[in-house]
């Protein structure tokens, strides 16, 4: 298993391609019509997979591109242009590995502020949403819900130490379950972990705008996701409640200029999860998934199965520098073992020694033997 110039190219021409042809597809919702809402989210974690593991393995078959790939590959990576000893891909390379250092860092130094602000701002525990909490979540270590009066909209946070963080307001009994319903369901299924893995995956393929697209449907497949889930645990007259709460909340994010938690900073993609909920559509349809994790499982078989590649044959006067240089081929020569067991090339009515392991390539390659003993 390695990582070459090829299999760079074929993950990010693999996954360009399906995250445009997912884009569309779910965007129409035909997608999720077939797939359901975890099923789209299935399919967009193998595209990064895809991009984020570009190797070959040893059962990878070559395949050439043919001319005018071999043109791309010599003008990128053989030809000389800078100072007669840089290539563009080297010079292009660099330059990847440049932005990629200067985004992570800044991600790091951002992540670092944000942690160490909500580190920093006085919190106190909500008893009456951690009892709500209790009836919400099934399984282990229950996150934590604070409340602070330094954030206007709720938010959640953590990978393993879990928070939920509620802004000083005063809010109903329904309405508290309303968004602790949502933001649970975001700590359940890990998405702070995939925002986070997404925005180390921008970081290294800074320059394809295709993952900045995937970054933008993932987290909207994530918030619908969250959604349908809430939707689904309440009764059907509440449906609208749920609604007004998430609308009020995105109110007040555009006052403060807060865009975390229930709500988005754009309004056609808050709009799009307002239908969606409306609609009632598929979020966790049985066979939806199945089909969705076979399709990735055989995308994702396909995509290494092979890898286009260059085909150079060199040029005979490049080979033959001498004149007494001349080709062996099975149609001009022929071996001749002896009885001691030496064998000779025969070529041009000459016998050049050869090693016996050199013969047995040649023998290995069609090479005719004759056997001195029998004359």
């Amino acid at each position: 298993m390695y990582i070459t110039f090829f299999s760079v190219c074929m993950a990010v021409l693999w996954s360009s391609i399906l995250i445009l042809i997912f884009y569309v597809l779910r965007t129409k919702y035909k997608l999720i019509d077939v797939c359901s809402v975890s099923g789209v989210i299935v399919l967009y974690l193998f595209c990064m997979i895809r991009m984020a593991v570009p190797v070959e393995f040893p059962w990878t078959k070559i395949i050439f591109g043919g001319t005018l790939y071999n043109r791309i590959y010599y003008f990128f990576c053989i030809e000389r242009h800078i100072g007669n000893c840089i290539s563009v891909f080297d010079l292009l390379r660099w330059i990847w590995y440049l932005g990629t250092i200067l985004i992570l860092m800044h991600y790091l130094i951002q992540y670092a502020k944000i942690a160490r602000y909500f580190g920093e701002m006085p919190l106190q525990r909500n008893s009456r949403a951690a009892q709500i909490v209790d009836t919400i979540w099934n399984g282990s270590k229950k996150p934590d819900i604070l409340q602070t009066a330094s954030v206007k909209t709720p938010c959640c946070f953590g990978i393993l130490r879990k928070k939920i963080i509620i802004p000083d307001k005063r809010y109903t009994e329904e309405q508290l379950r309303f968004i602790l319903l949502h933001e649970c369901s975001h700590l359940k299924n890990n998405d702070i972990l995939v925002k986070n893995l997404i925005n180390i995956l921008c970081a290294l393929y800074w320059w394809n705008p295709c993952v900045y697209l995937l970054k933008k449907d993932l987290r909207q497949s994530l918030e619908i996701r969250c959604d349908l889930t809430a939707v689904q645990q309440l009764a059907h007259s509440s449906k609208g409640d749920y609604l007004a709460v998430i609308l009020s909340e995105y109110k007040d994010s555009l006052k403060t200029g807060n865009a975390t938690g229930l709500h988005y900073d754009n309004p056609k993609l808050l709009l799009e999860r307002f239908q969606l909920v409306a609609k009632e559509r598929r979020i966790f349809a049985k066979k939806g998934n199945i089909l969705a994790w076979t399709i990735a499982g055989f995308l994702l078989f396909i995509s290494y199965s092979f890898v286009l590649q260059t085909e150079y044959e060199a040029p005979m006067e490049d080979i033959e520098t001498e004149q007494d240089a001349h080709e062996v081929n099975q149609n001009n020569s022929y071996l001749i073992k002896t009885d001691t067991g030496t064998y000779f090339v025969h070529i041009l009515n000459k016998d050049v020694a050869i090693s016996e392991e050199m013969a047995q390539l040649m023998i290995k390659d069609g090479f005719t033997v004759i056997d001195k003993s029998e004359w």
